[in-house]
């Protein structure tokens, strides 16, 4: 098991990481950073990233702007109003707005919606009780279960890189979402009625064009042209599927050929699978956890992680759709990741600075001992423990409790992100790296701390699934700027298949030799 104490000190104050290089970070003062980009990104070509006028026009607005469309309520019946309040708020709502507008309402209808509305207040705190994630509202619950750290505050409220071509989608805080792609000016943006509340994104494998965004009530599926020149795509692009008990949307994942899409929210115990084309959904799900709150695929389509806002977890085996359950948990599973070669599954509690490991076993090594040939116990990995580093002549704190984790599609580079604290000598703006290794025995290698910007606060992390150079990690910031930072290197596998890398070695010396430069940076 590893620490973060083992890890080399972060980098002084007034530095920068622009990129990693034959297994060292390299960080550069402020004042070389737009040199030293541009000379590290030579040869790799990125979308560019950046709020437009209109999108920060509209973060610096506190008021809805559904709020100017309002209708005065003198102006419309009360049954109309209820109706509205129904669409809007659901039940609730719609027992609010009778029993405030009692005056105007039979007195035995206002009689029933005040008996009915303390019945479901009843049942909520019951609920409450239980799970005390059932009584928040729909925005604290999506910024309680996304994987954006301050969803409330952040300019971008979720992203996606597609799996197979270089550009990616954000979506940002005035609920609209746009389309980055390499080489291209052109910037879709998606708007539409009812995506409000934008908590995640994803690509469809295997299609060009096919975004997958969930909303407070619904999901929409928007079908995008590749090769149009519009930068508004009509509403009429969006599919919209929804289920009554399926909402806010916290989680969704495509299954990795693209066939199936998983919608889930912390308020339903089952998750929804869904054949798109159809329309259709079919529940999956067990009772006890009080909802499910993160989903993940394996990468060879056999299995689904699906957390639950309690201290349990499942793991789905998808061929019979049986599943098996982790209680041991300090708390709600925050985050976690597969392997590759979906045998390892890492994961982190809300409630404890530690990672941990269940290794799954493949059905060509023999019988399994689980329904899905997972251990029966995990394995912790790394303790990520804060610890005082002494930085120019300074104390610095980091490390705690997690946020998120990725981990690279080779397999060999997992970034961690902290949870924010109150603390001010703590630095909550590094991410931690570490190699990773699957063979002969998995291991964490705590390599270093990758530093932010000033004044910048990382919110979300990613990594591209399809860079051919090693490893690209995406960091967005809280302010609505974009990095990306390049990890240059072989991948093992490319080592092991006797394939020739990526990218060149300089001058043919050996992969063997010590001190040299193995990579060039001019390919």
């Amino acid at each position: 098991m590893c620490s973060l104490q083992e890890s080399l000190p972060p980098p002084s104050s007034g530095t920068v990481t622009i990129a990693e290089r034959n297994g060292d970070l390299i960080h550069k003062p402020e004042d070389e950073l737009a040199t030293q980009i541009a000379l590290n990104l030579q040869g790799i070509r990125l979308p560019k990233v950046e709020a437009s006028v209109e999108t920060l026009a509209s973060l610096a607005v506190h008021e809805s702007a559904q709020s100017a469309f309002l209708p005065n309520k003198g102006d419309i019946s009360l049954w109309k109003q209820v109706w509205y309040s129904y669409k809007e708020n659901g039940v609730n709502g719609m027992l609010q707005e009778m029993t405030e507008d009692s005056t105007d309402v039979p007195w035995l209808l206002s009689g029933l919606a005040y008996s009915c509305l303390a019945a479901v207040k009843a049942v909520s705190q019951l609920q409450g009780s239980i799970y005390p994630h059932m009584t928040l509202s729909r925005e604290e619950l999506i910024s309680e279960f996304s994987r954006v750290r301050d969803w409330e505050e952040s300019e971008i409220r979720a992203s996606a890189w597609h799996p197979h071509t270089n550009k990616t989608a954000v979506a940002w805080k005035d609920d609209s979402v746009k389309i980055y792609t390499v080489g291209s000016d052109v910037i879709p943006t998606l708007k539409h009625r009812h995506q409000k509340g934008v908590s995640c994104l994803a690509w469809k494998p295997f299609a060009a064009g096919i975004l997958a965004v969930g909303c407070q009530s619904c999901v929409l599926i928007w079908h995008l042209d590749p090769s149009s020149l519009s930068t508004r795509p009509s509403a009429s692009s969006a599919q919209q599927i929804s289920h009554q008990t399926s909402s806010p949307i916290t989680t969704l994942a495509w299954d990795p050929r693209g066939q199936l899409l998983i919608t889930a929210s912390p308020w339903d115990t089952t998750m929804r699978v869904w054949n798109v084309p159809m329309g259709a959904s079919y529940p999956v799900g067990r009772g006890g956890g009080g909802g499910v709150s993160l989903l993940q695929w394996s990468p060879d389509k056999s299995r689904v992680l699906a957390a639950t806002p309690s201290a349990v977890f499942r793991v789905w085996e998808t061929h019979t759709w049986t599943c098996e359950k982790w209680t041991q948990l300090s708390g709600r599973l925050q985050a976690a990741c597969w392997s590759p070669d979906s045998r390892t599954l890492l994961f982190c509690s809300a409630y404890e600075p530690a990672i941990y490991s269940l290794i799954f076993n493949d059905p060509k090594d023999g019988p399994i001992t689980a329904g899905t040939g997972g251990a029966l116990t995990a394995t912790q990995l790394a303790d990520l423990t804060e610890v005082t580093f002494e930085v120019d002549f300074e104390e610095i704190k980091i490390g705690g409790l997690i946020q998120d984790m990725v981990w690279d599609p080779t397999g060999e580079r997992l970034a961690v992100l902290f949870q924010k604290t109150d603390d001010e000598n703590h630095n909550d703006n590094v991410i931690a790296l570490f190699n990773t290794r699957l063979q002969p025995v998995l291991e964490l290698i705590p390599c270093g701390f990758i530093q932010s910007e000033p004044d910048e606060e990382p919110a979300l992390i990613s990594f591209q699934p399809n860079f051919d150079k090693g490893a690209l990690l995406t960091i967005c910031y809280k302010s609505g700027n974009v990095k990306f930072i390049p990890f240059l290197f072989i991948p093992s596998r490319s080592l092991l298949d006797n394939r020739r890398p990526p990218f060149q070695a300089l001058n043919g010396c050996s992969l063997h030799g010590r001190n040299i430069e193995l990579f060039s940076l001019n390919d």
